[in-house]
């Protein structure tokens, strides 16, 4: 899973302290430090969760027992179930993200098969903000959390997810995502969704609900 020399190492080279570590993992700092100076067992299920906190700070463990720092980097996601695998790695992403992340969308479809995937979302209490354009449905169940925009401001826009270090936009062929991995890529996606949050229109919440029961 990981080793002791690599657990100071990964920190080292993301300048975390142990209660860093310890809040991006899920474990408590005693824990840590007991792991880090061989004072205790540790159980496999707390070594994966402190492996997947760096991986999701993007260190890379080498098979020589070395690690590195990854580089930005894309990915794409293809299939008729695109949006499953996007939310899978959203969930996995914000759980280990060590900051209780949230997930922003603009959203220019509309997509009946968004509810079941929002649906996963709630169920992992990930906290979500959601721009849509006028007349269009709260397919992504935000709730309080969905404002509208006027069709003009979509006319350039595409589908995109902001969440963790990441963005992912959909293309015109929806059974494609691409999903970029770089902090300075997400810095200014989110500019841009908070530029247009703070210009869109906030909906009512009883016309939210009824959107949400309609859809």
């Amino acid at each position: 899973m990981i080793t002791i020399e690599q657990c100071r190492a990964a920190r080292g080279l993301l300048g975390w302290t142990q209660q860093d570590l310890a809040d991006a993992c899920g474990l408590s700092k005693t824990a840590i430090n007991n792991f880090e100076k061989g004072h205790s067992d540790i159980k496999a299920e707390s070594l994966k969760a402190i492996r997947m906190a760096f991986e999701s700070a993007y260190v890379e463990f080498l098979s020589d027992q070395g690690l590195r720092k990854k580089s930005d980097g894309a990915e794409i996601l293809k299939g008729a179930d695109v949006l499953s695998s996007l939310v899978d790695d959203i969930v996995e992403t914000l759980k280990n993200d060590g900051s209780g992340g949230e997930l922003l969308i603009i959203s220019t479809r509309e997509d009946e098969a968004t509810q079941q995937h929002a649906a996963r979302l709630q169920a992992h209490n990930i906290k979500r903000r959601v721009i849509g354009a006028e007349g269009m449905p709260d397919q992504w169940g935000a709730q309080g959390s969905y404002r509208r925009v006027t069709k003009e401001n979509f006319s350039n826009v595409k589908t995109s997810y902001i969440y963790g270090s990441k963005v992912a936009f959909q293309l015109w062929d929806p059974n494609i995502i691409i999903v970029v991995n770089s902090r300075d890529g997400q810095q200014s996606e989110k500019r841009f969704f908070e530029s247009l949050w703070s210009e869109a229109a906030e909906i009512p919440e009883k016309e939210s609900e009824d959107d949400a029961q309609s859809a």
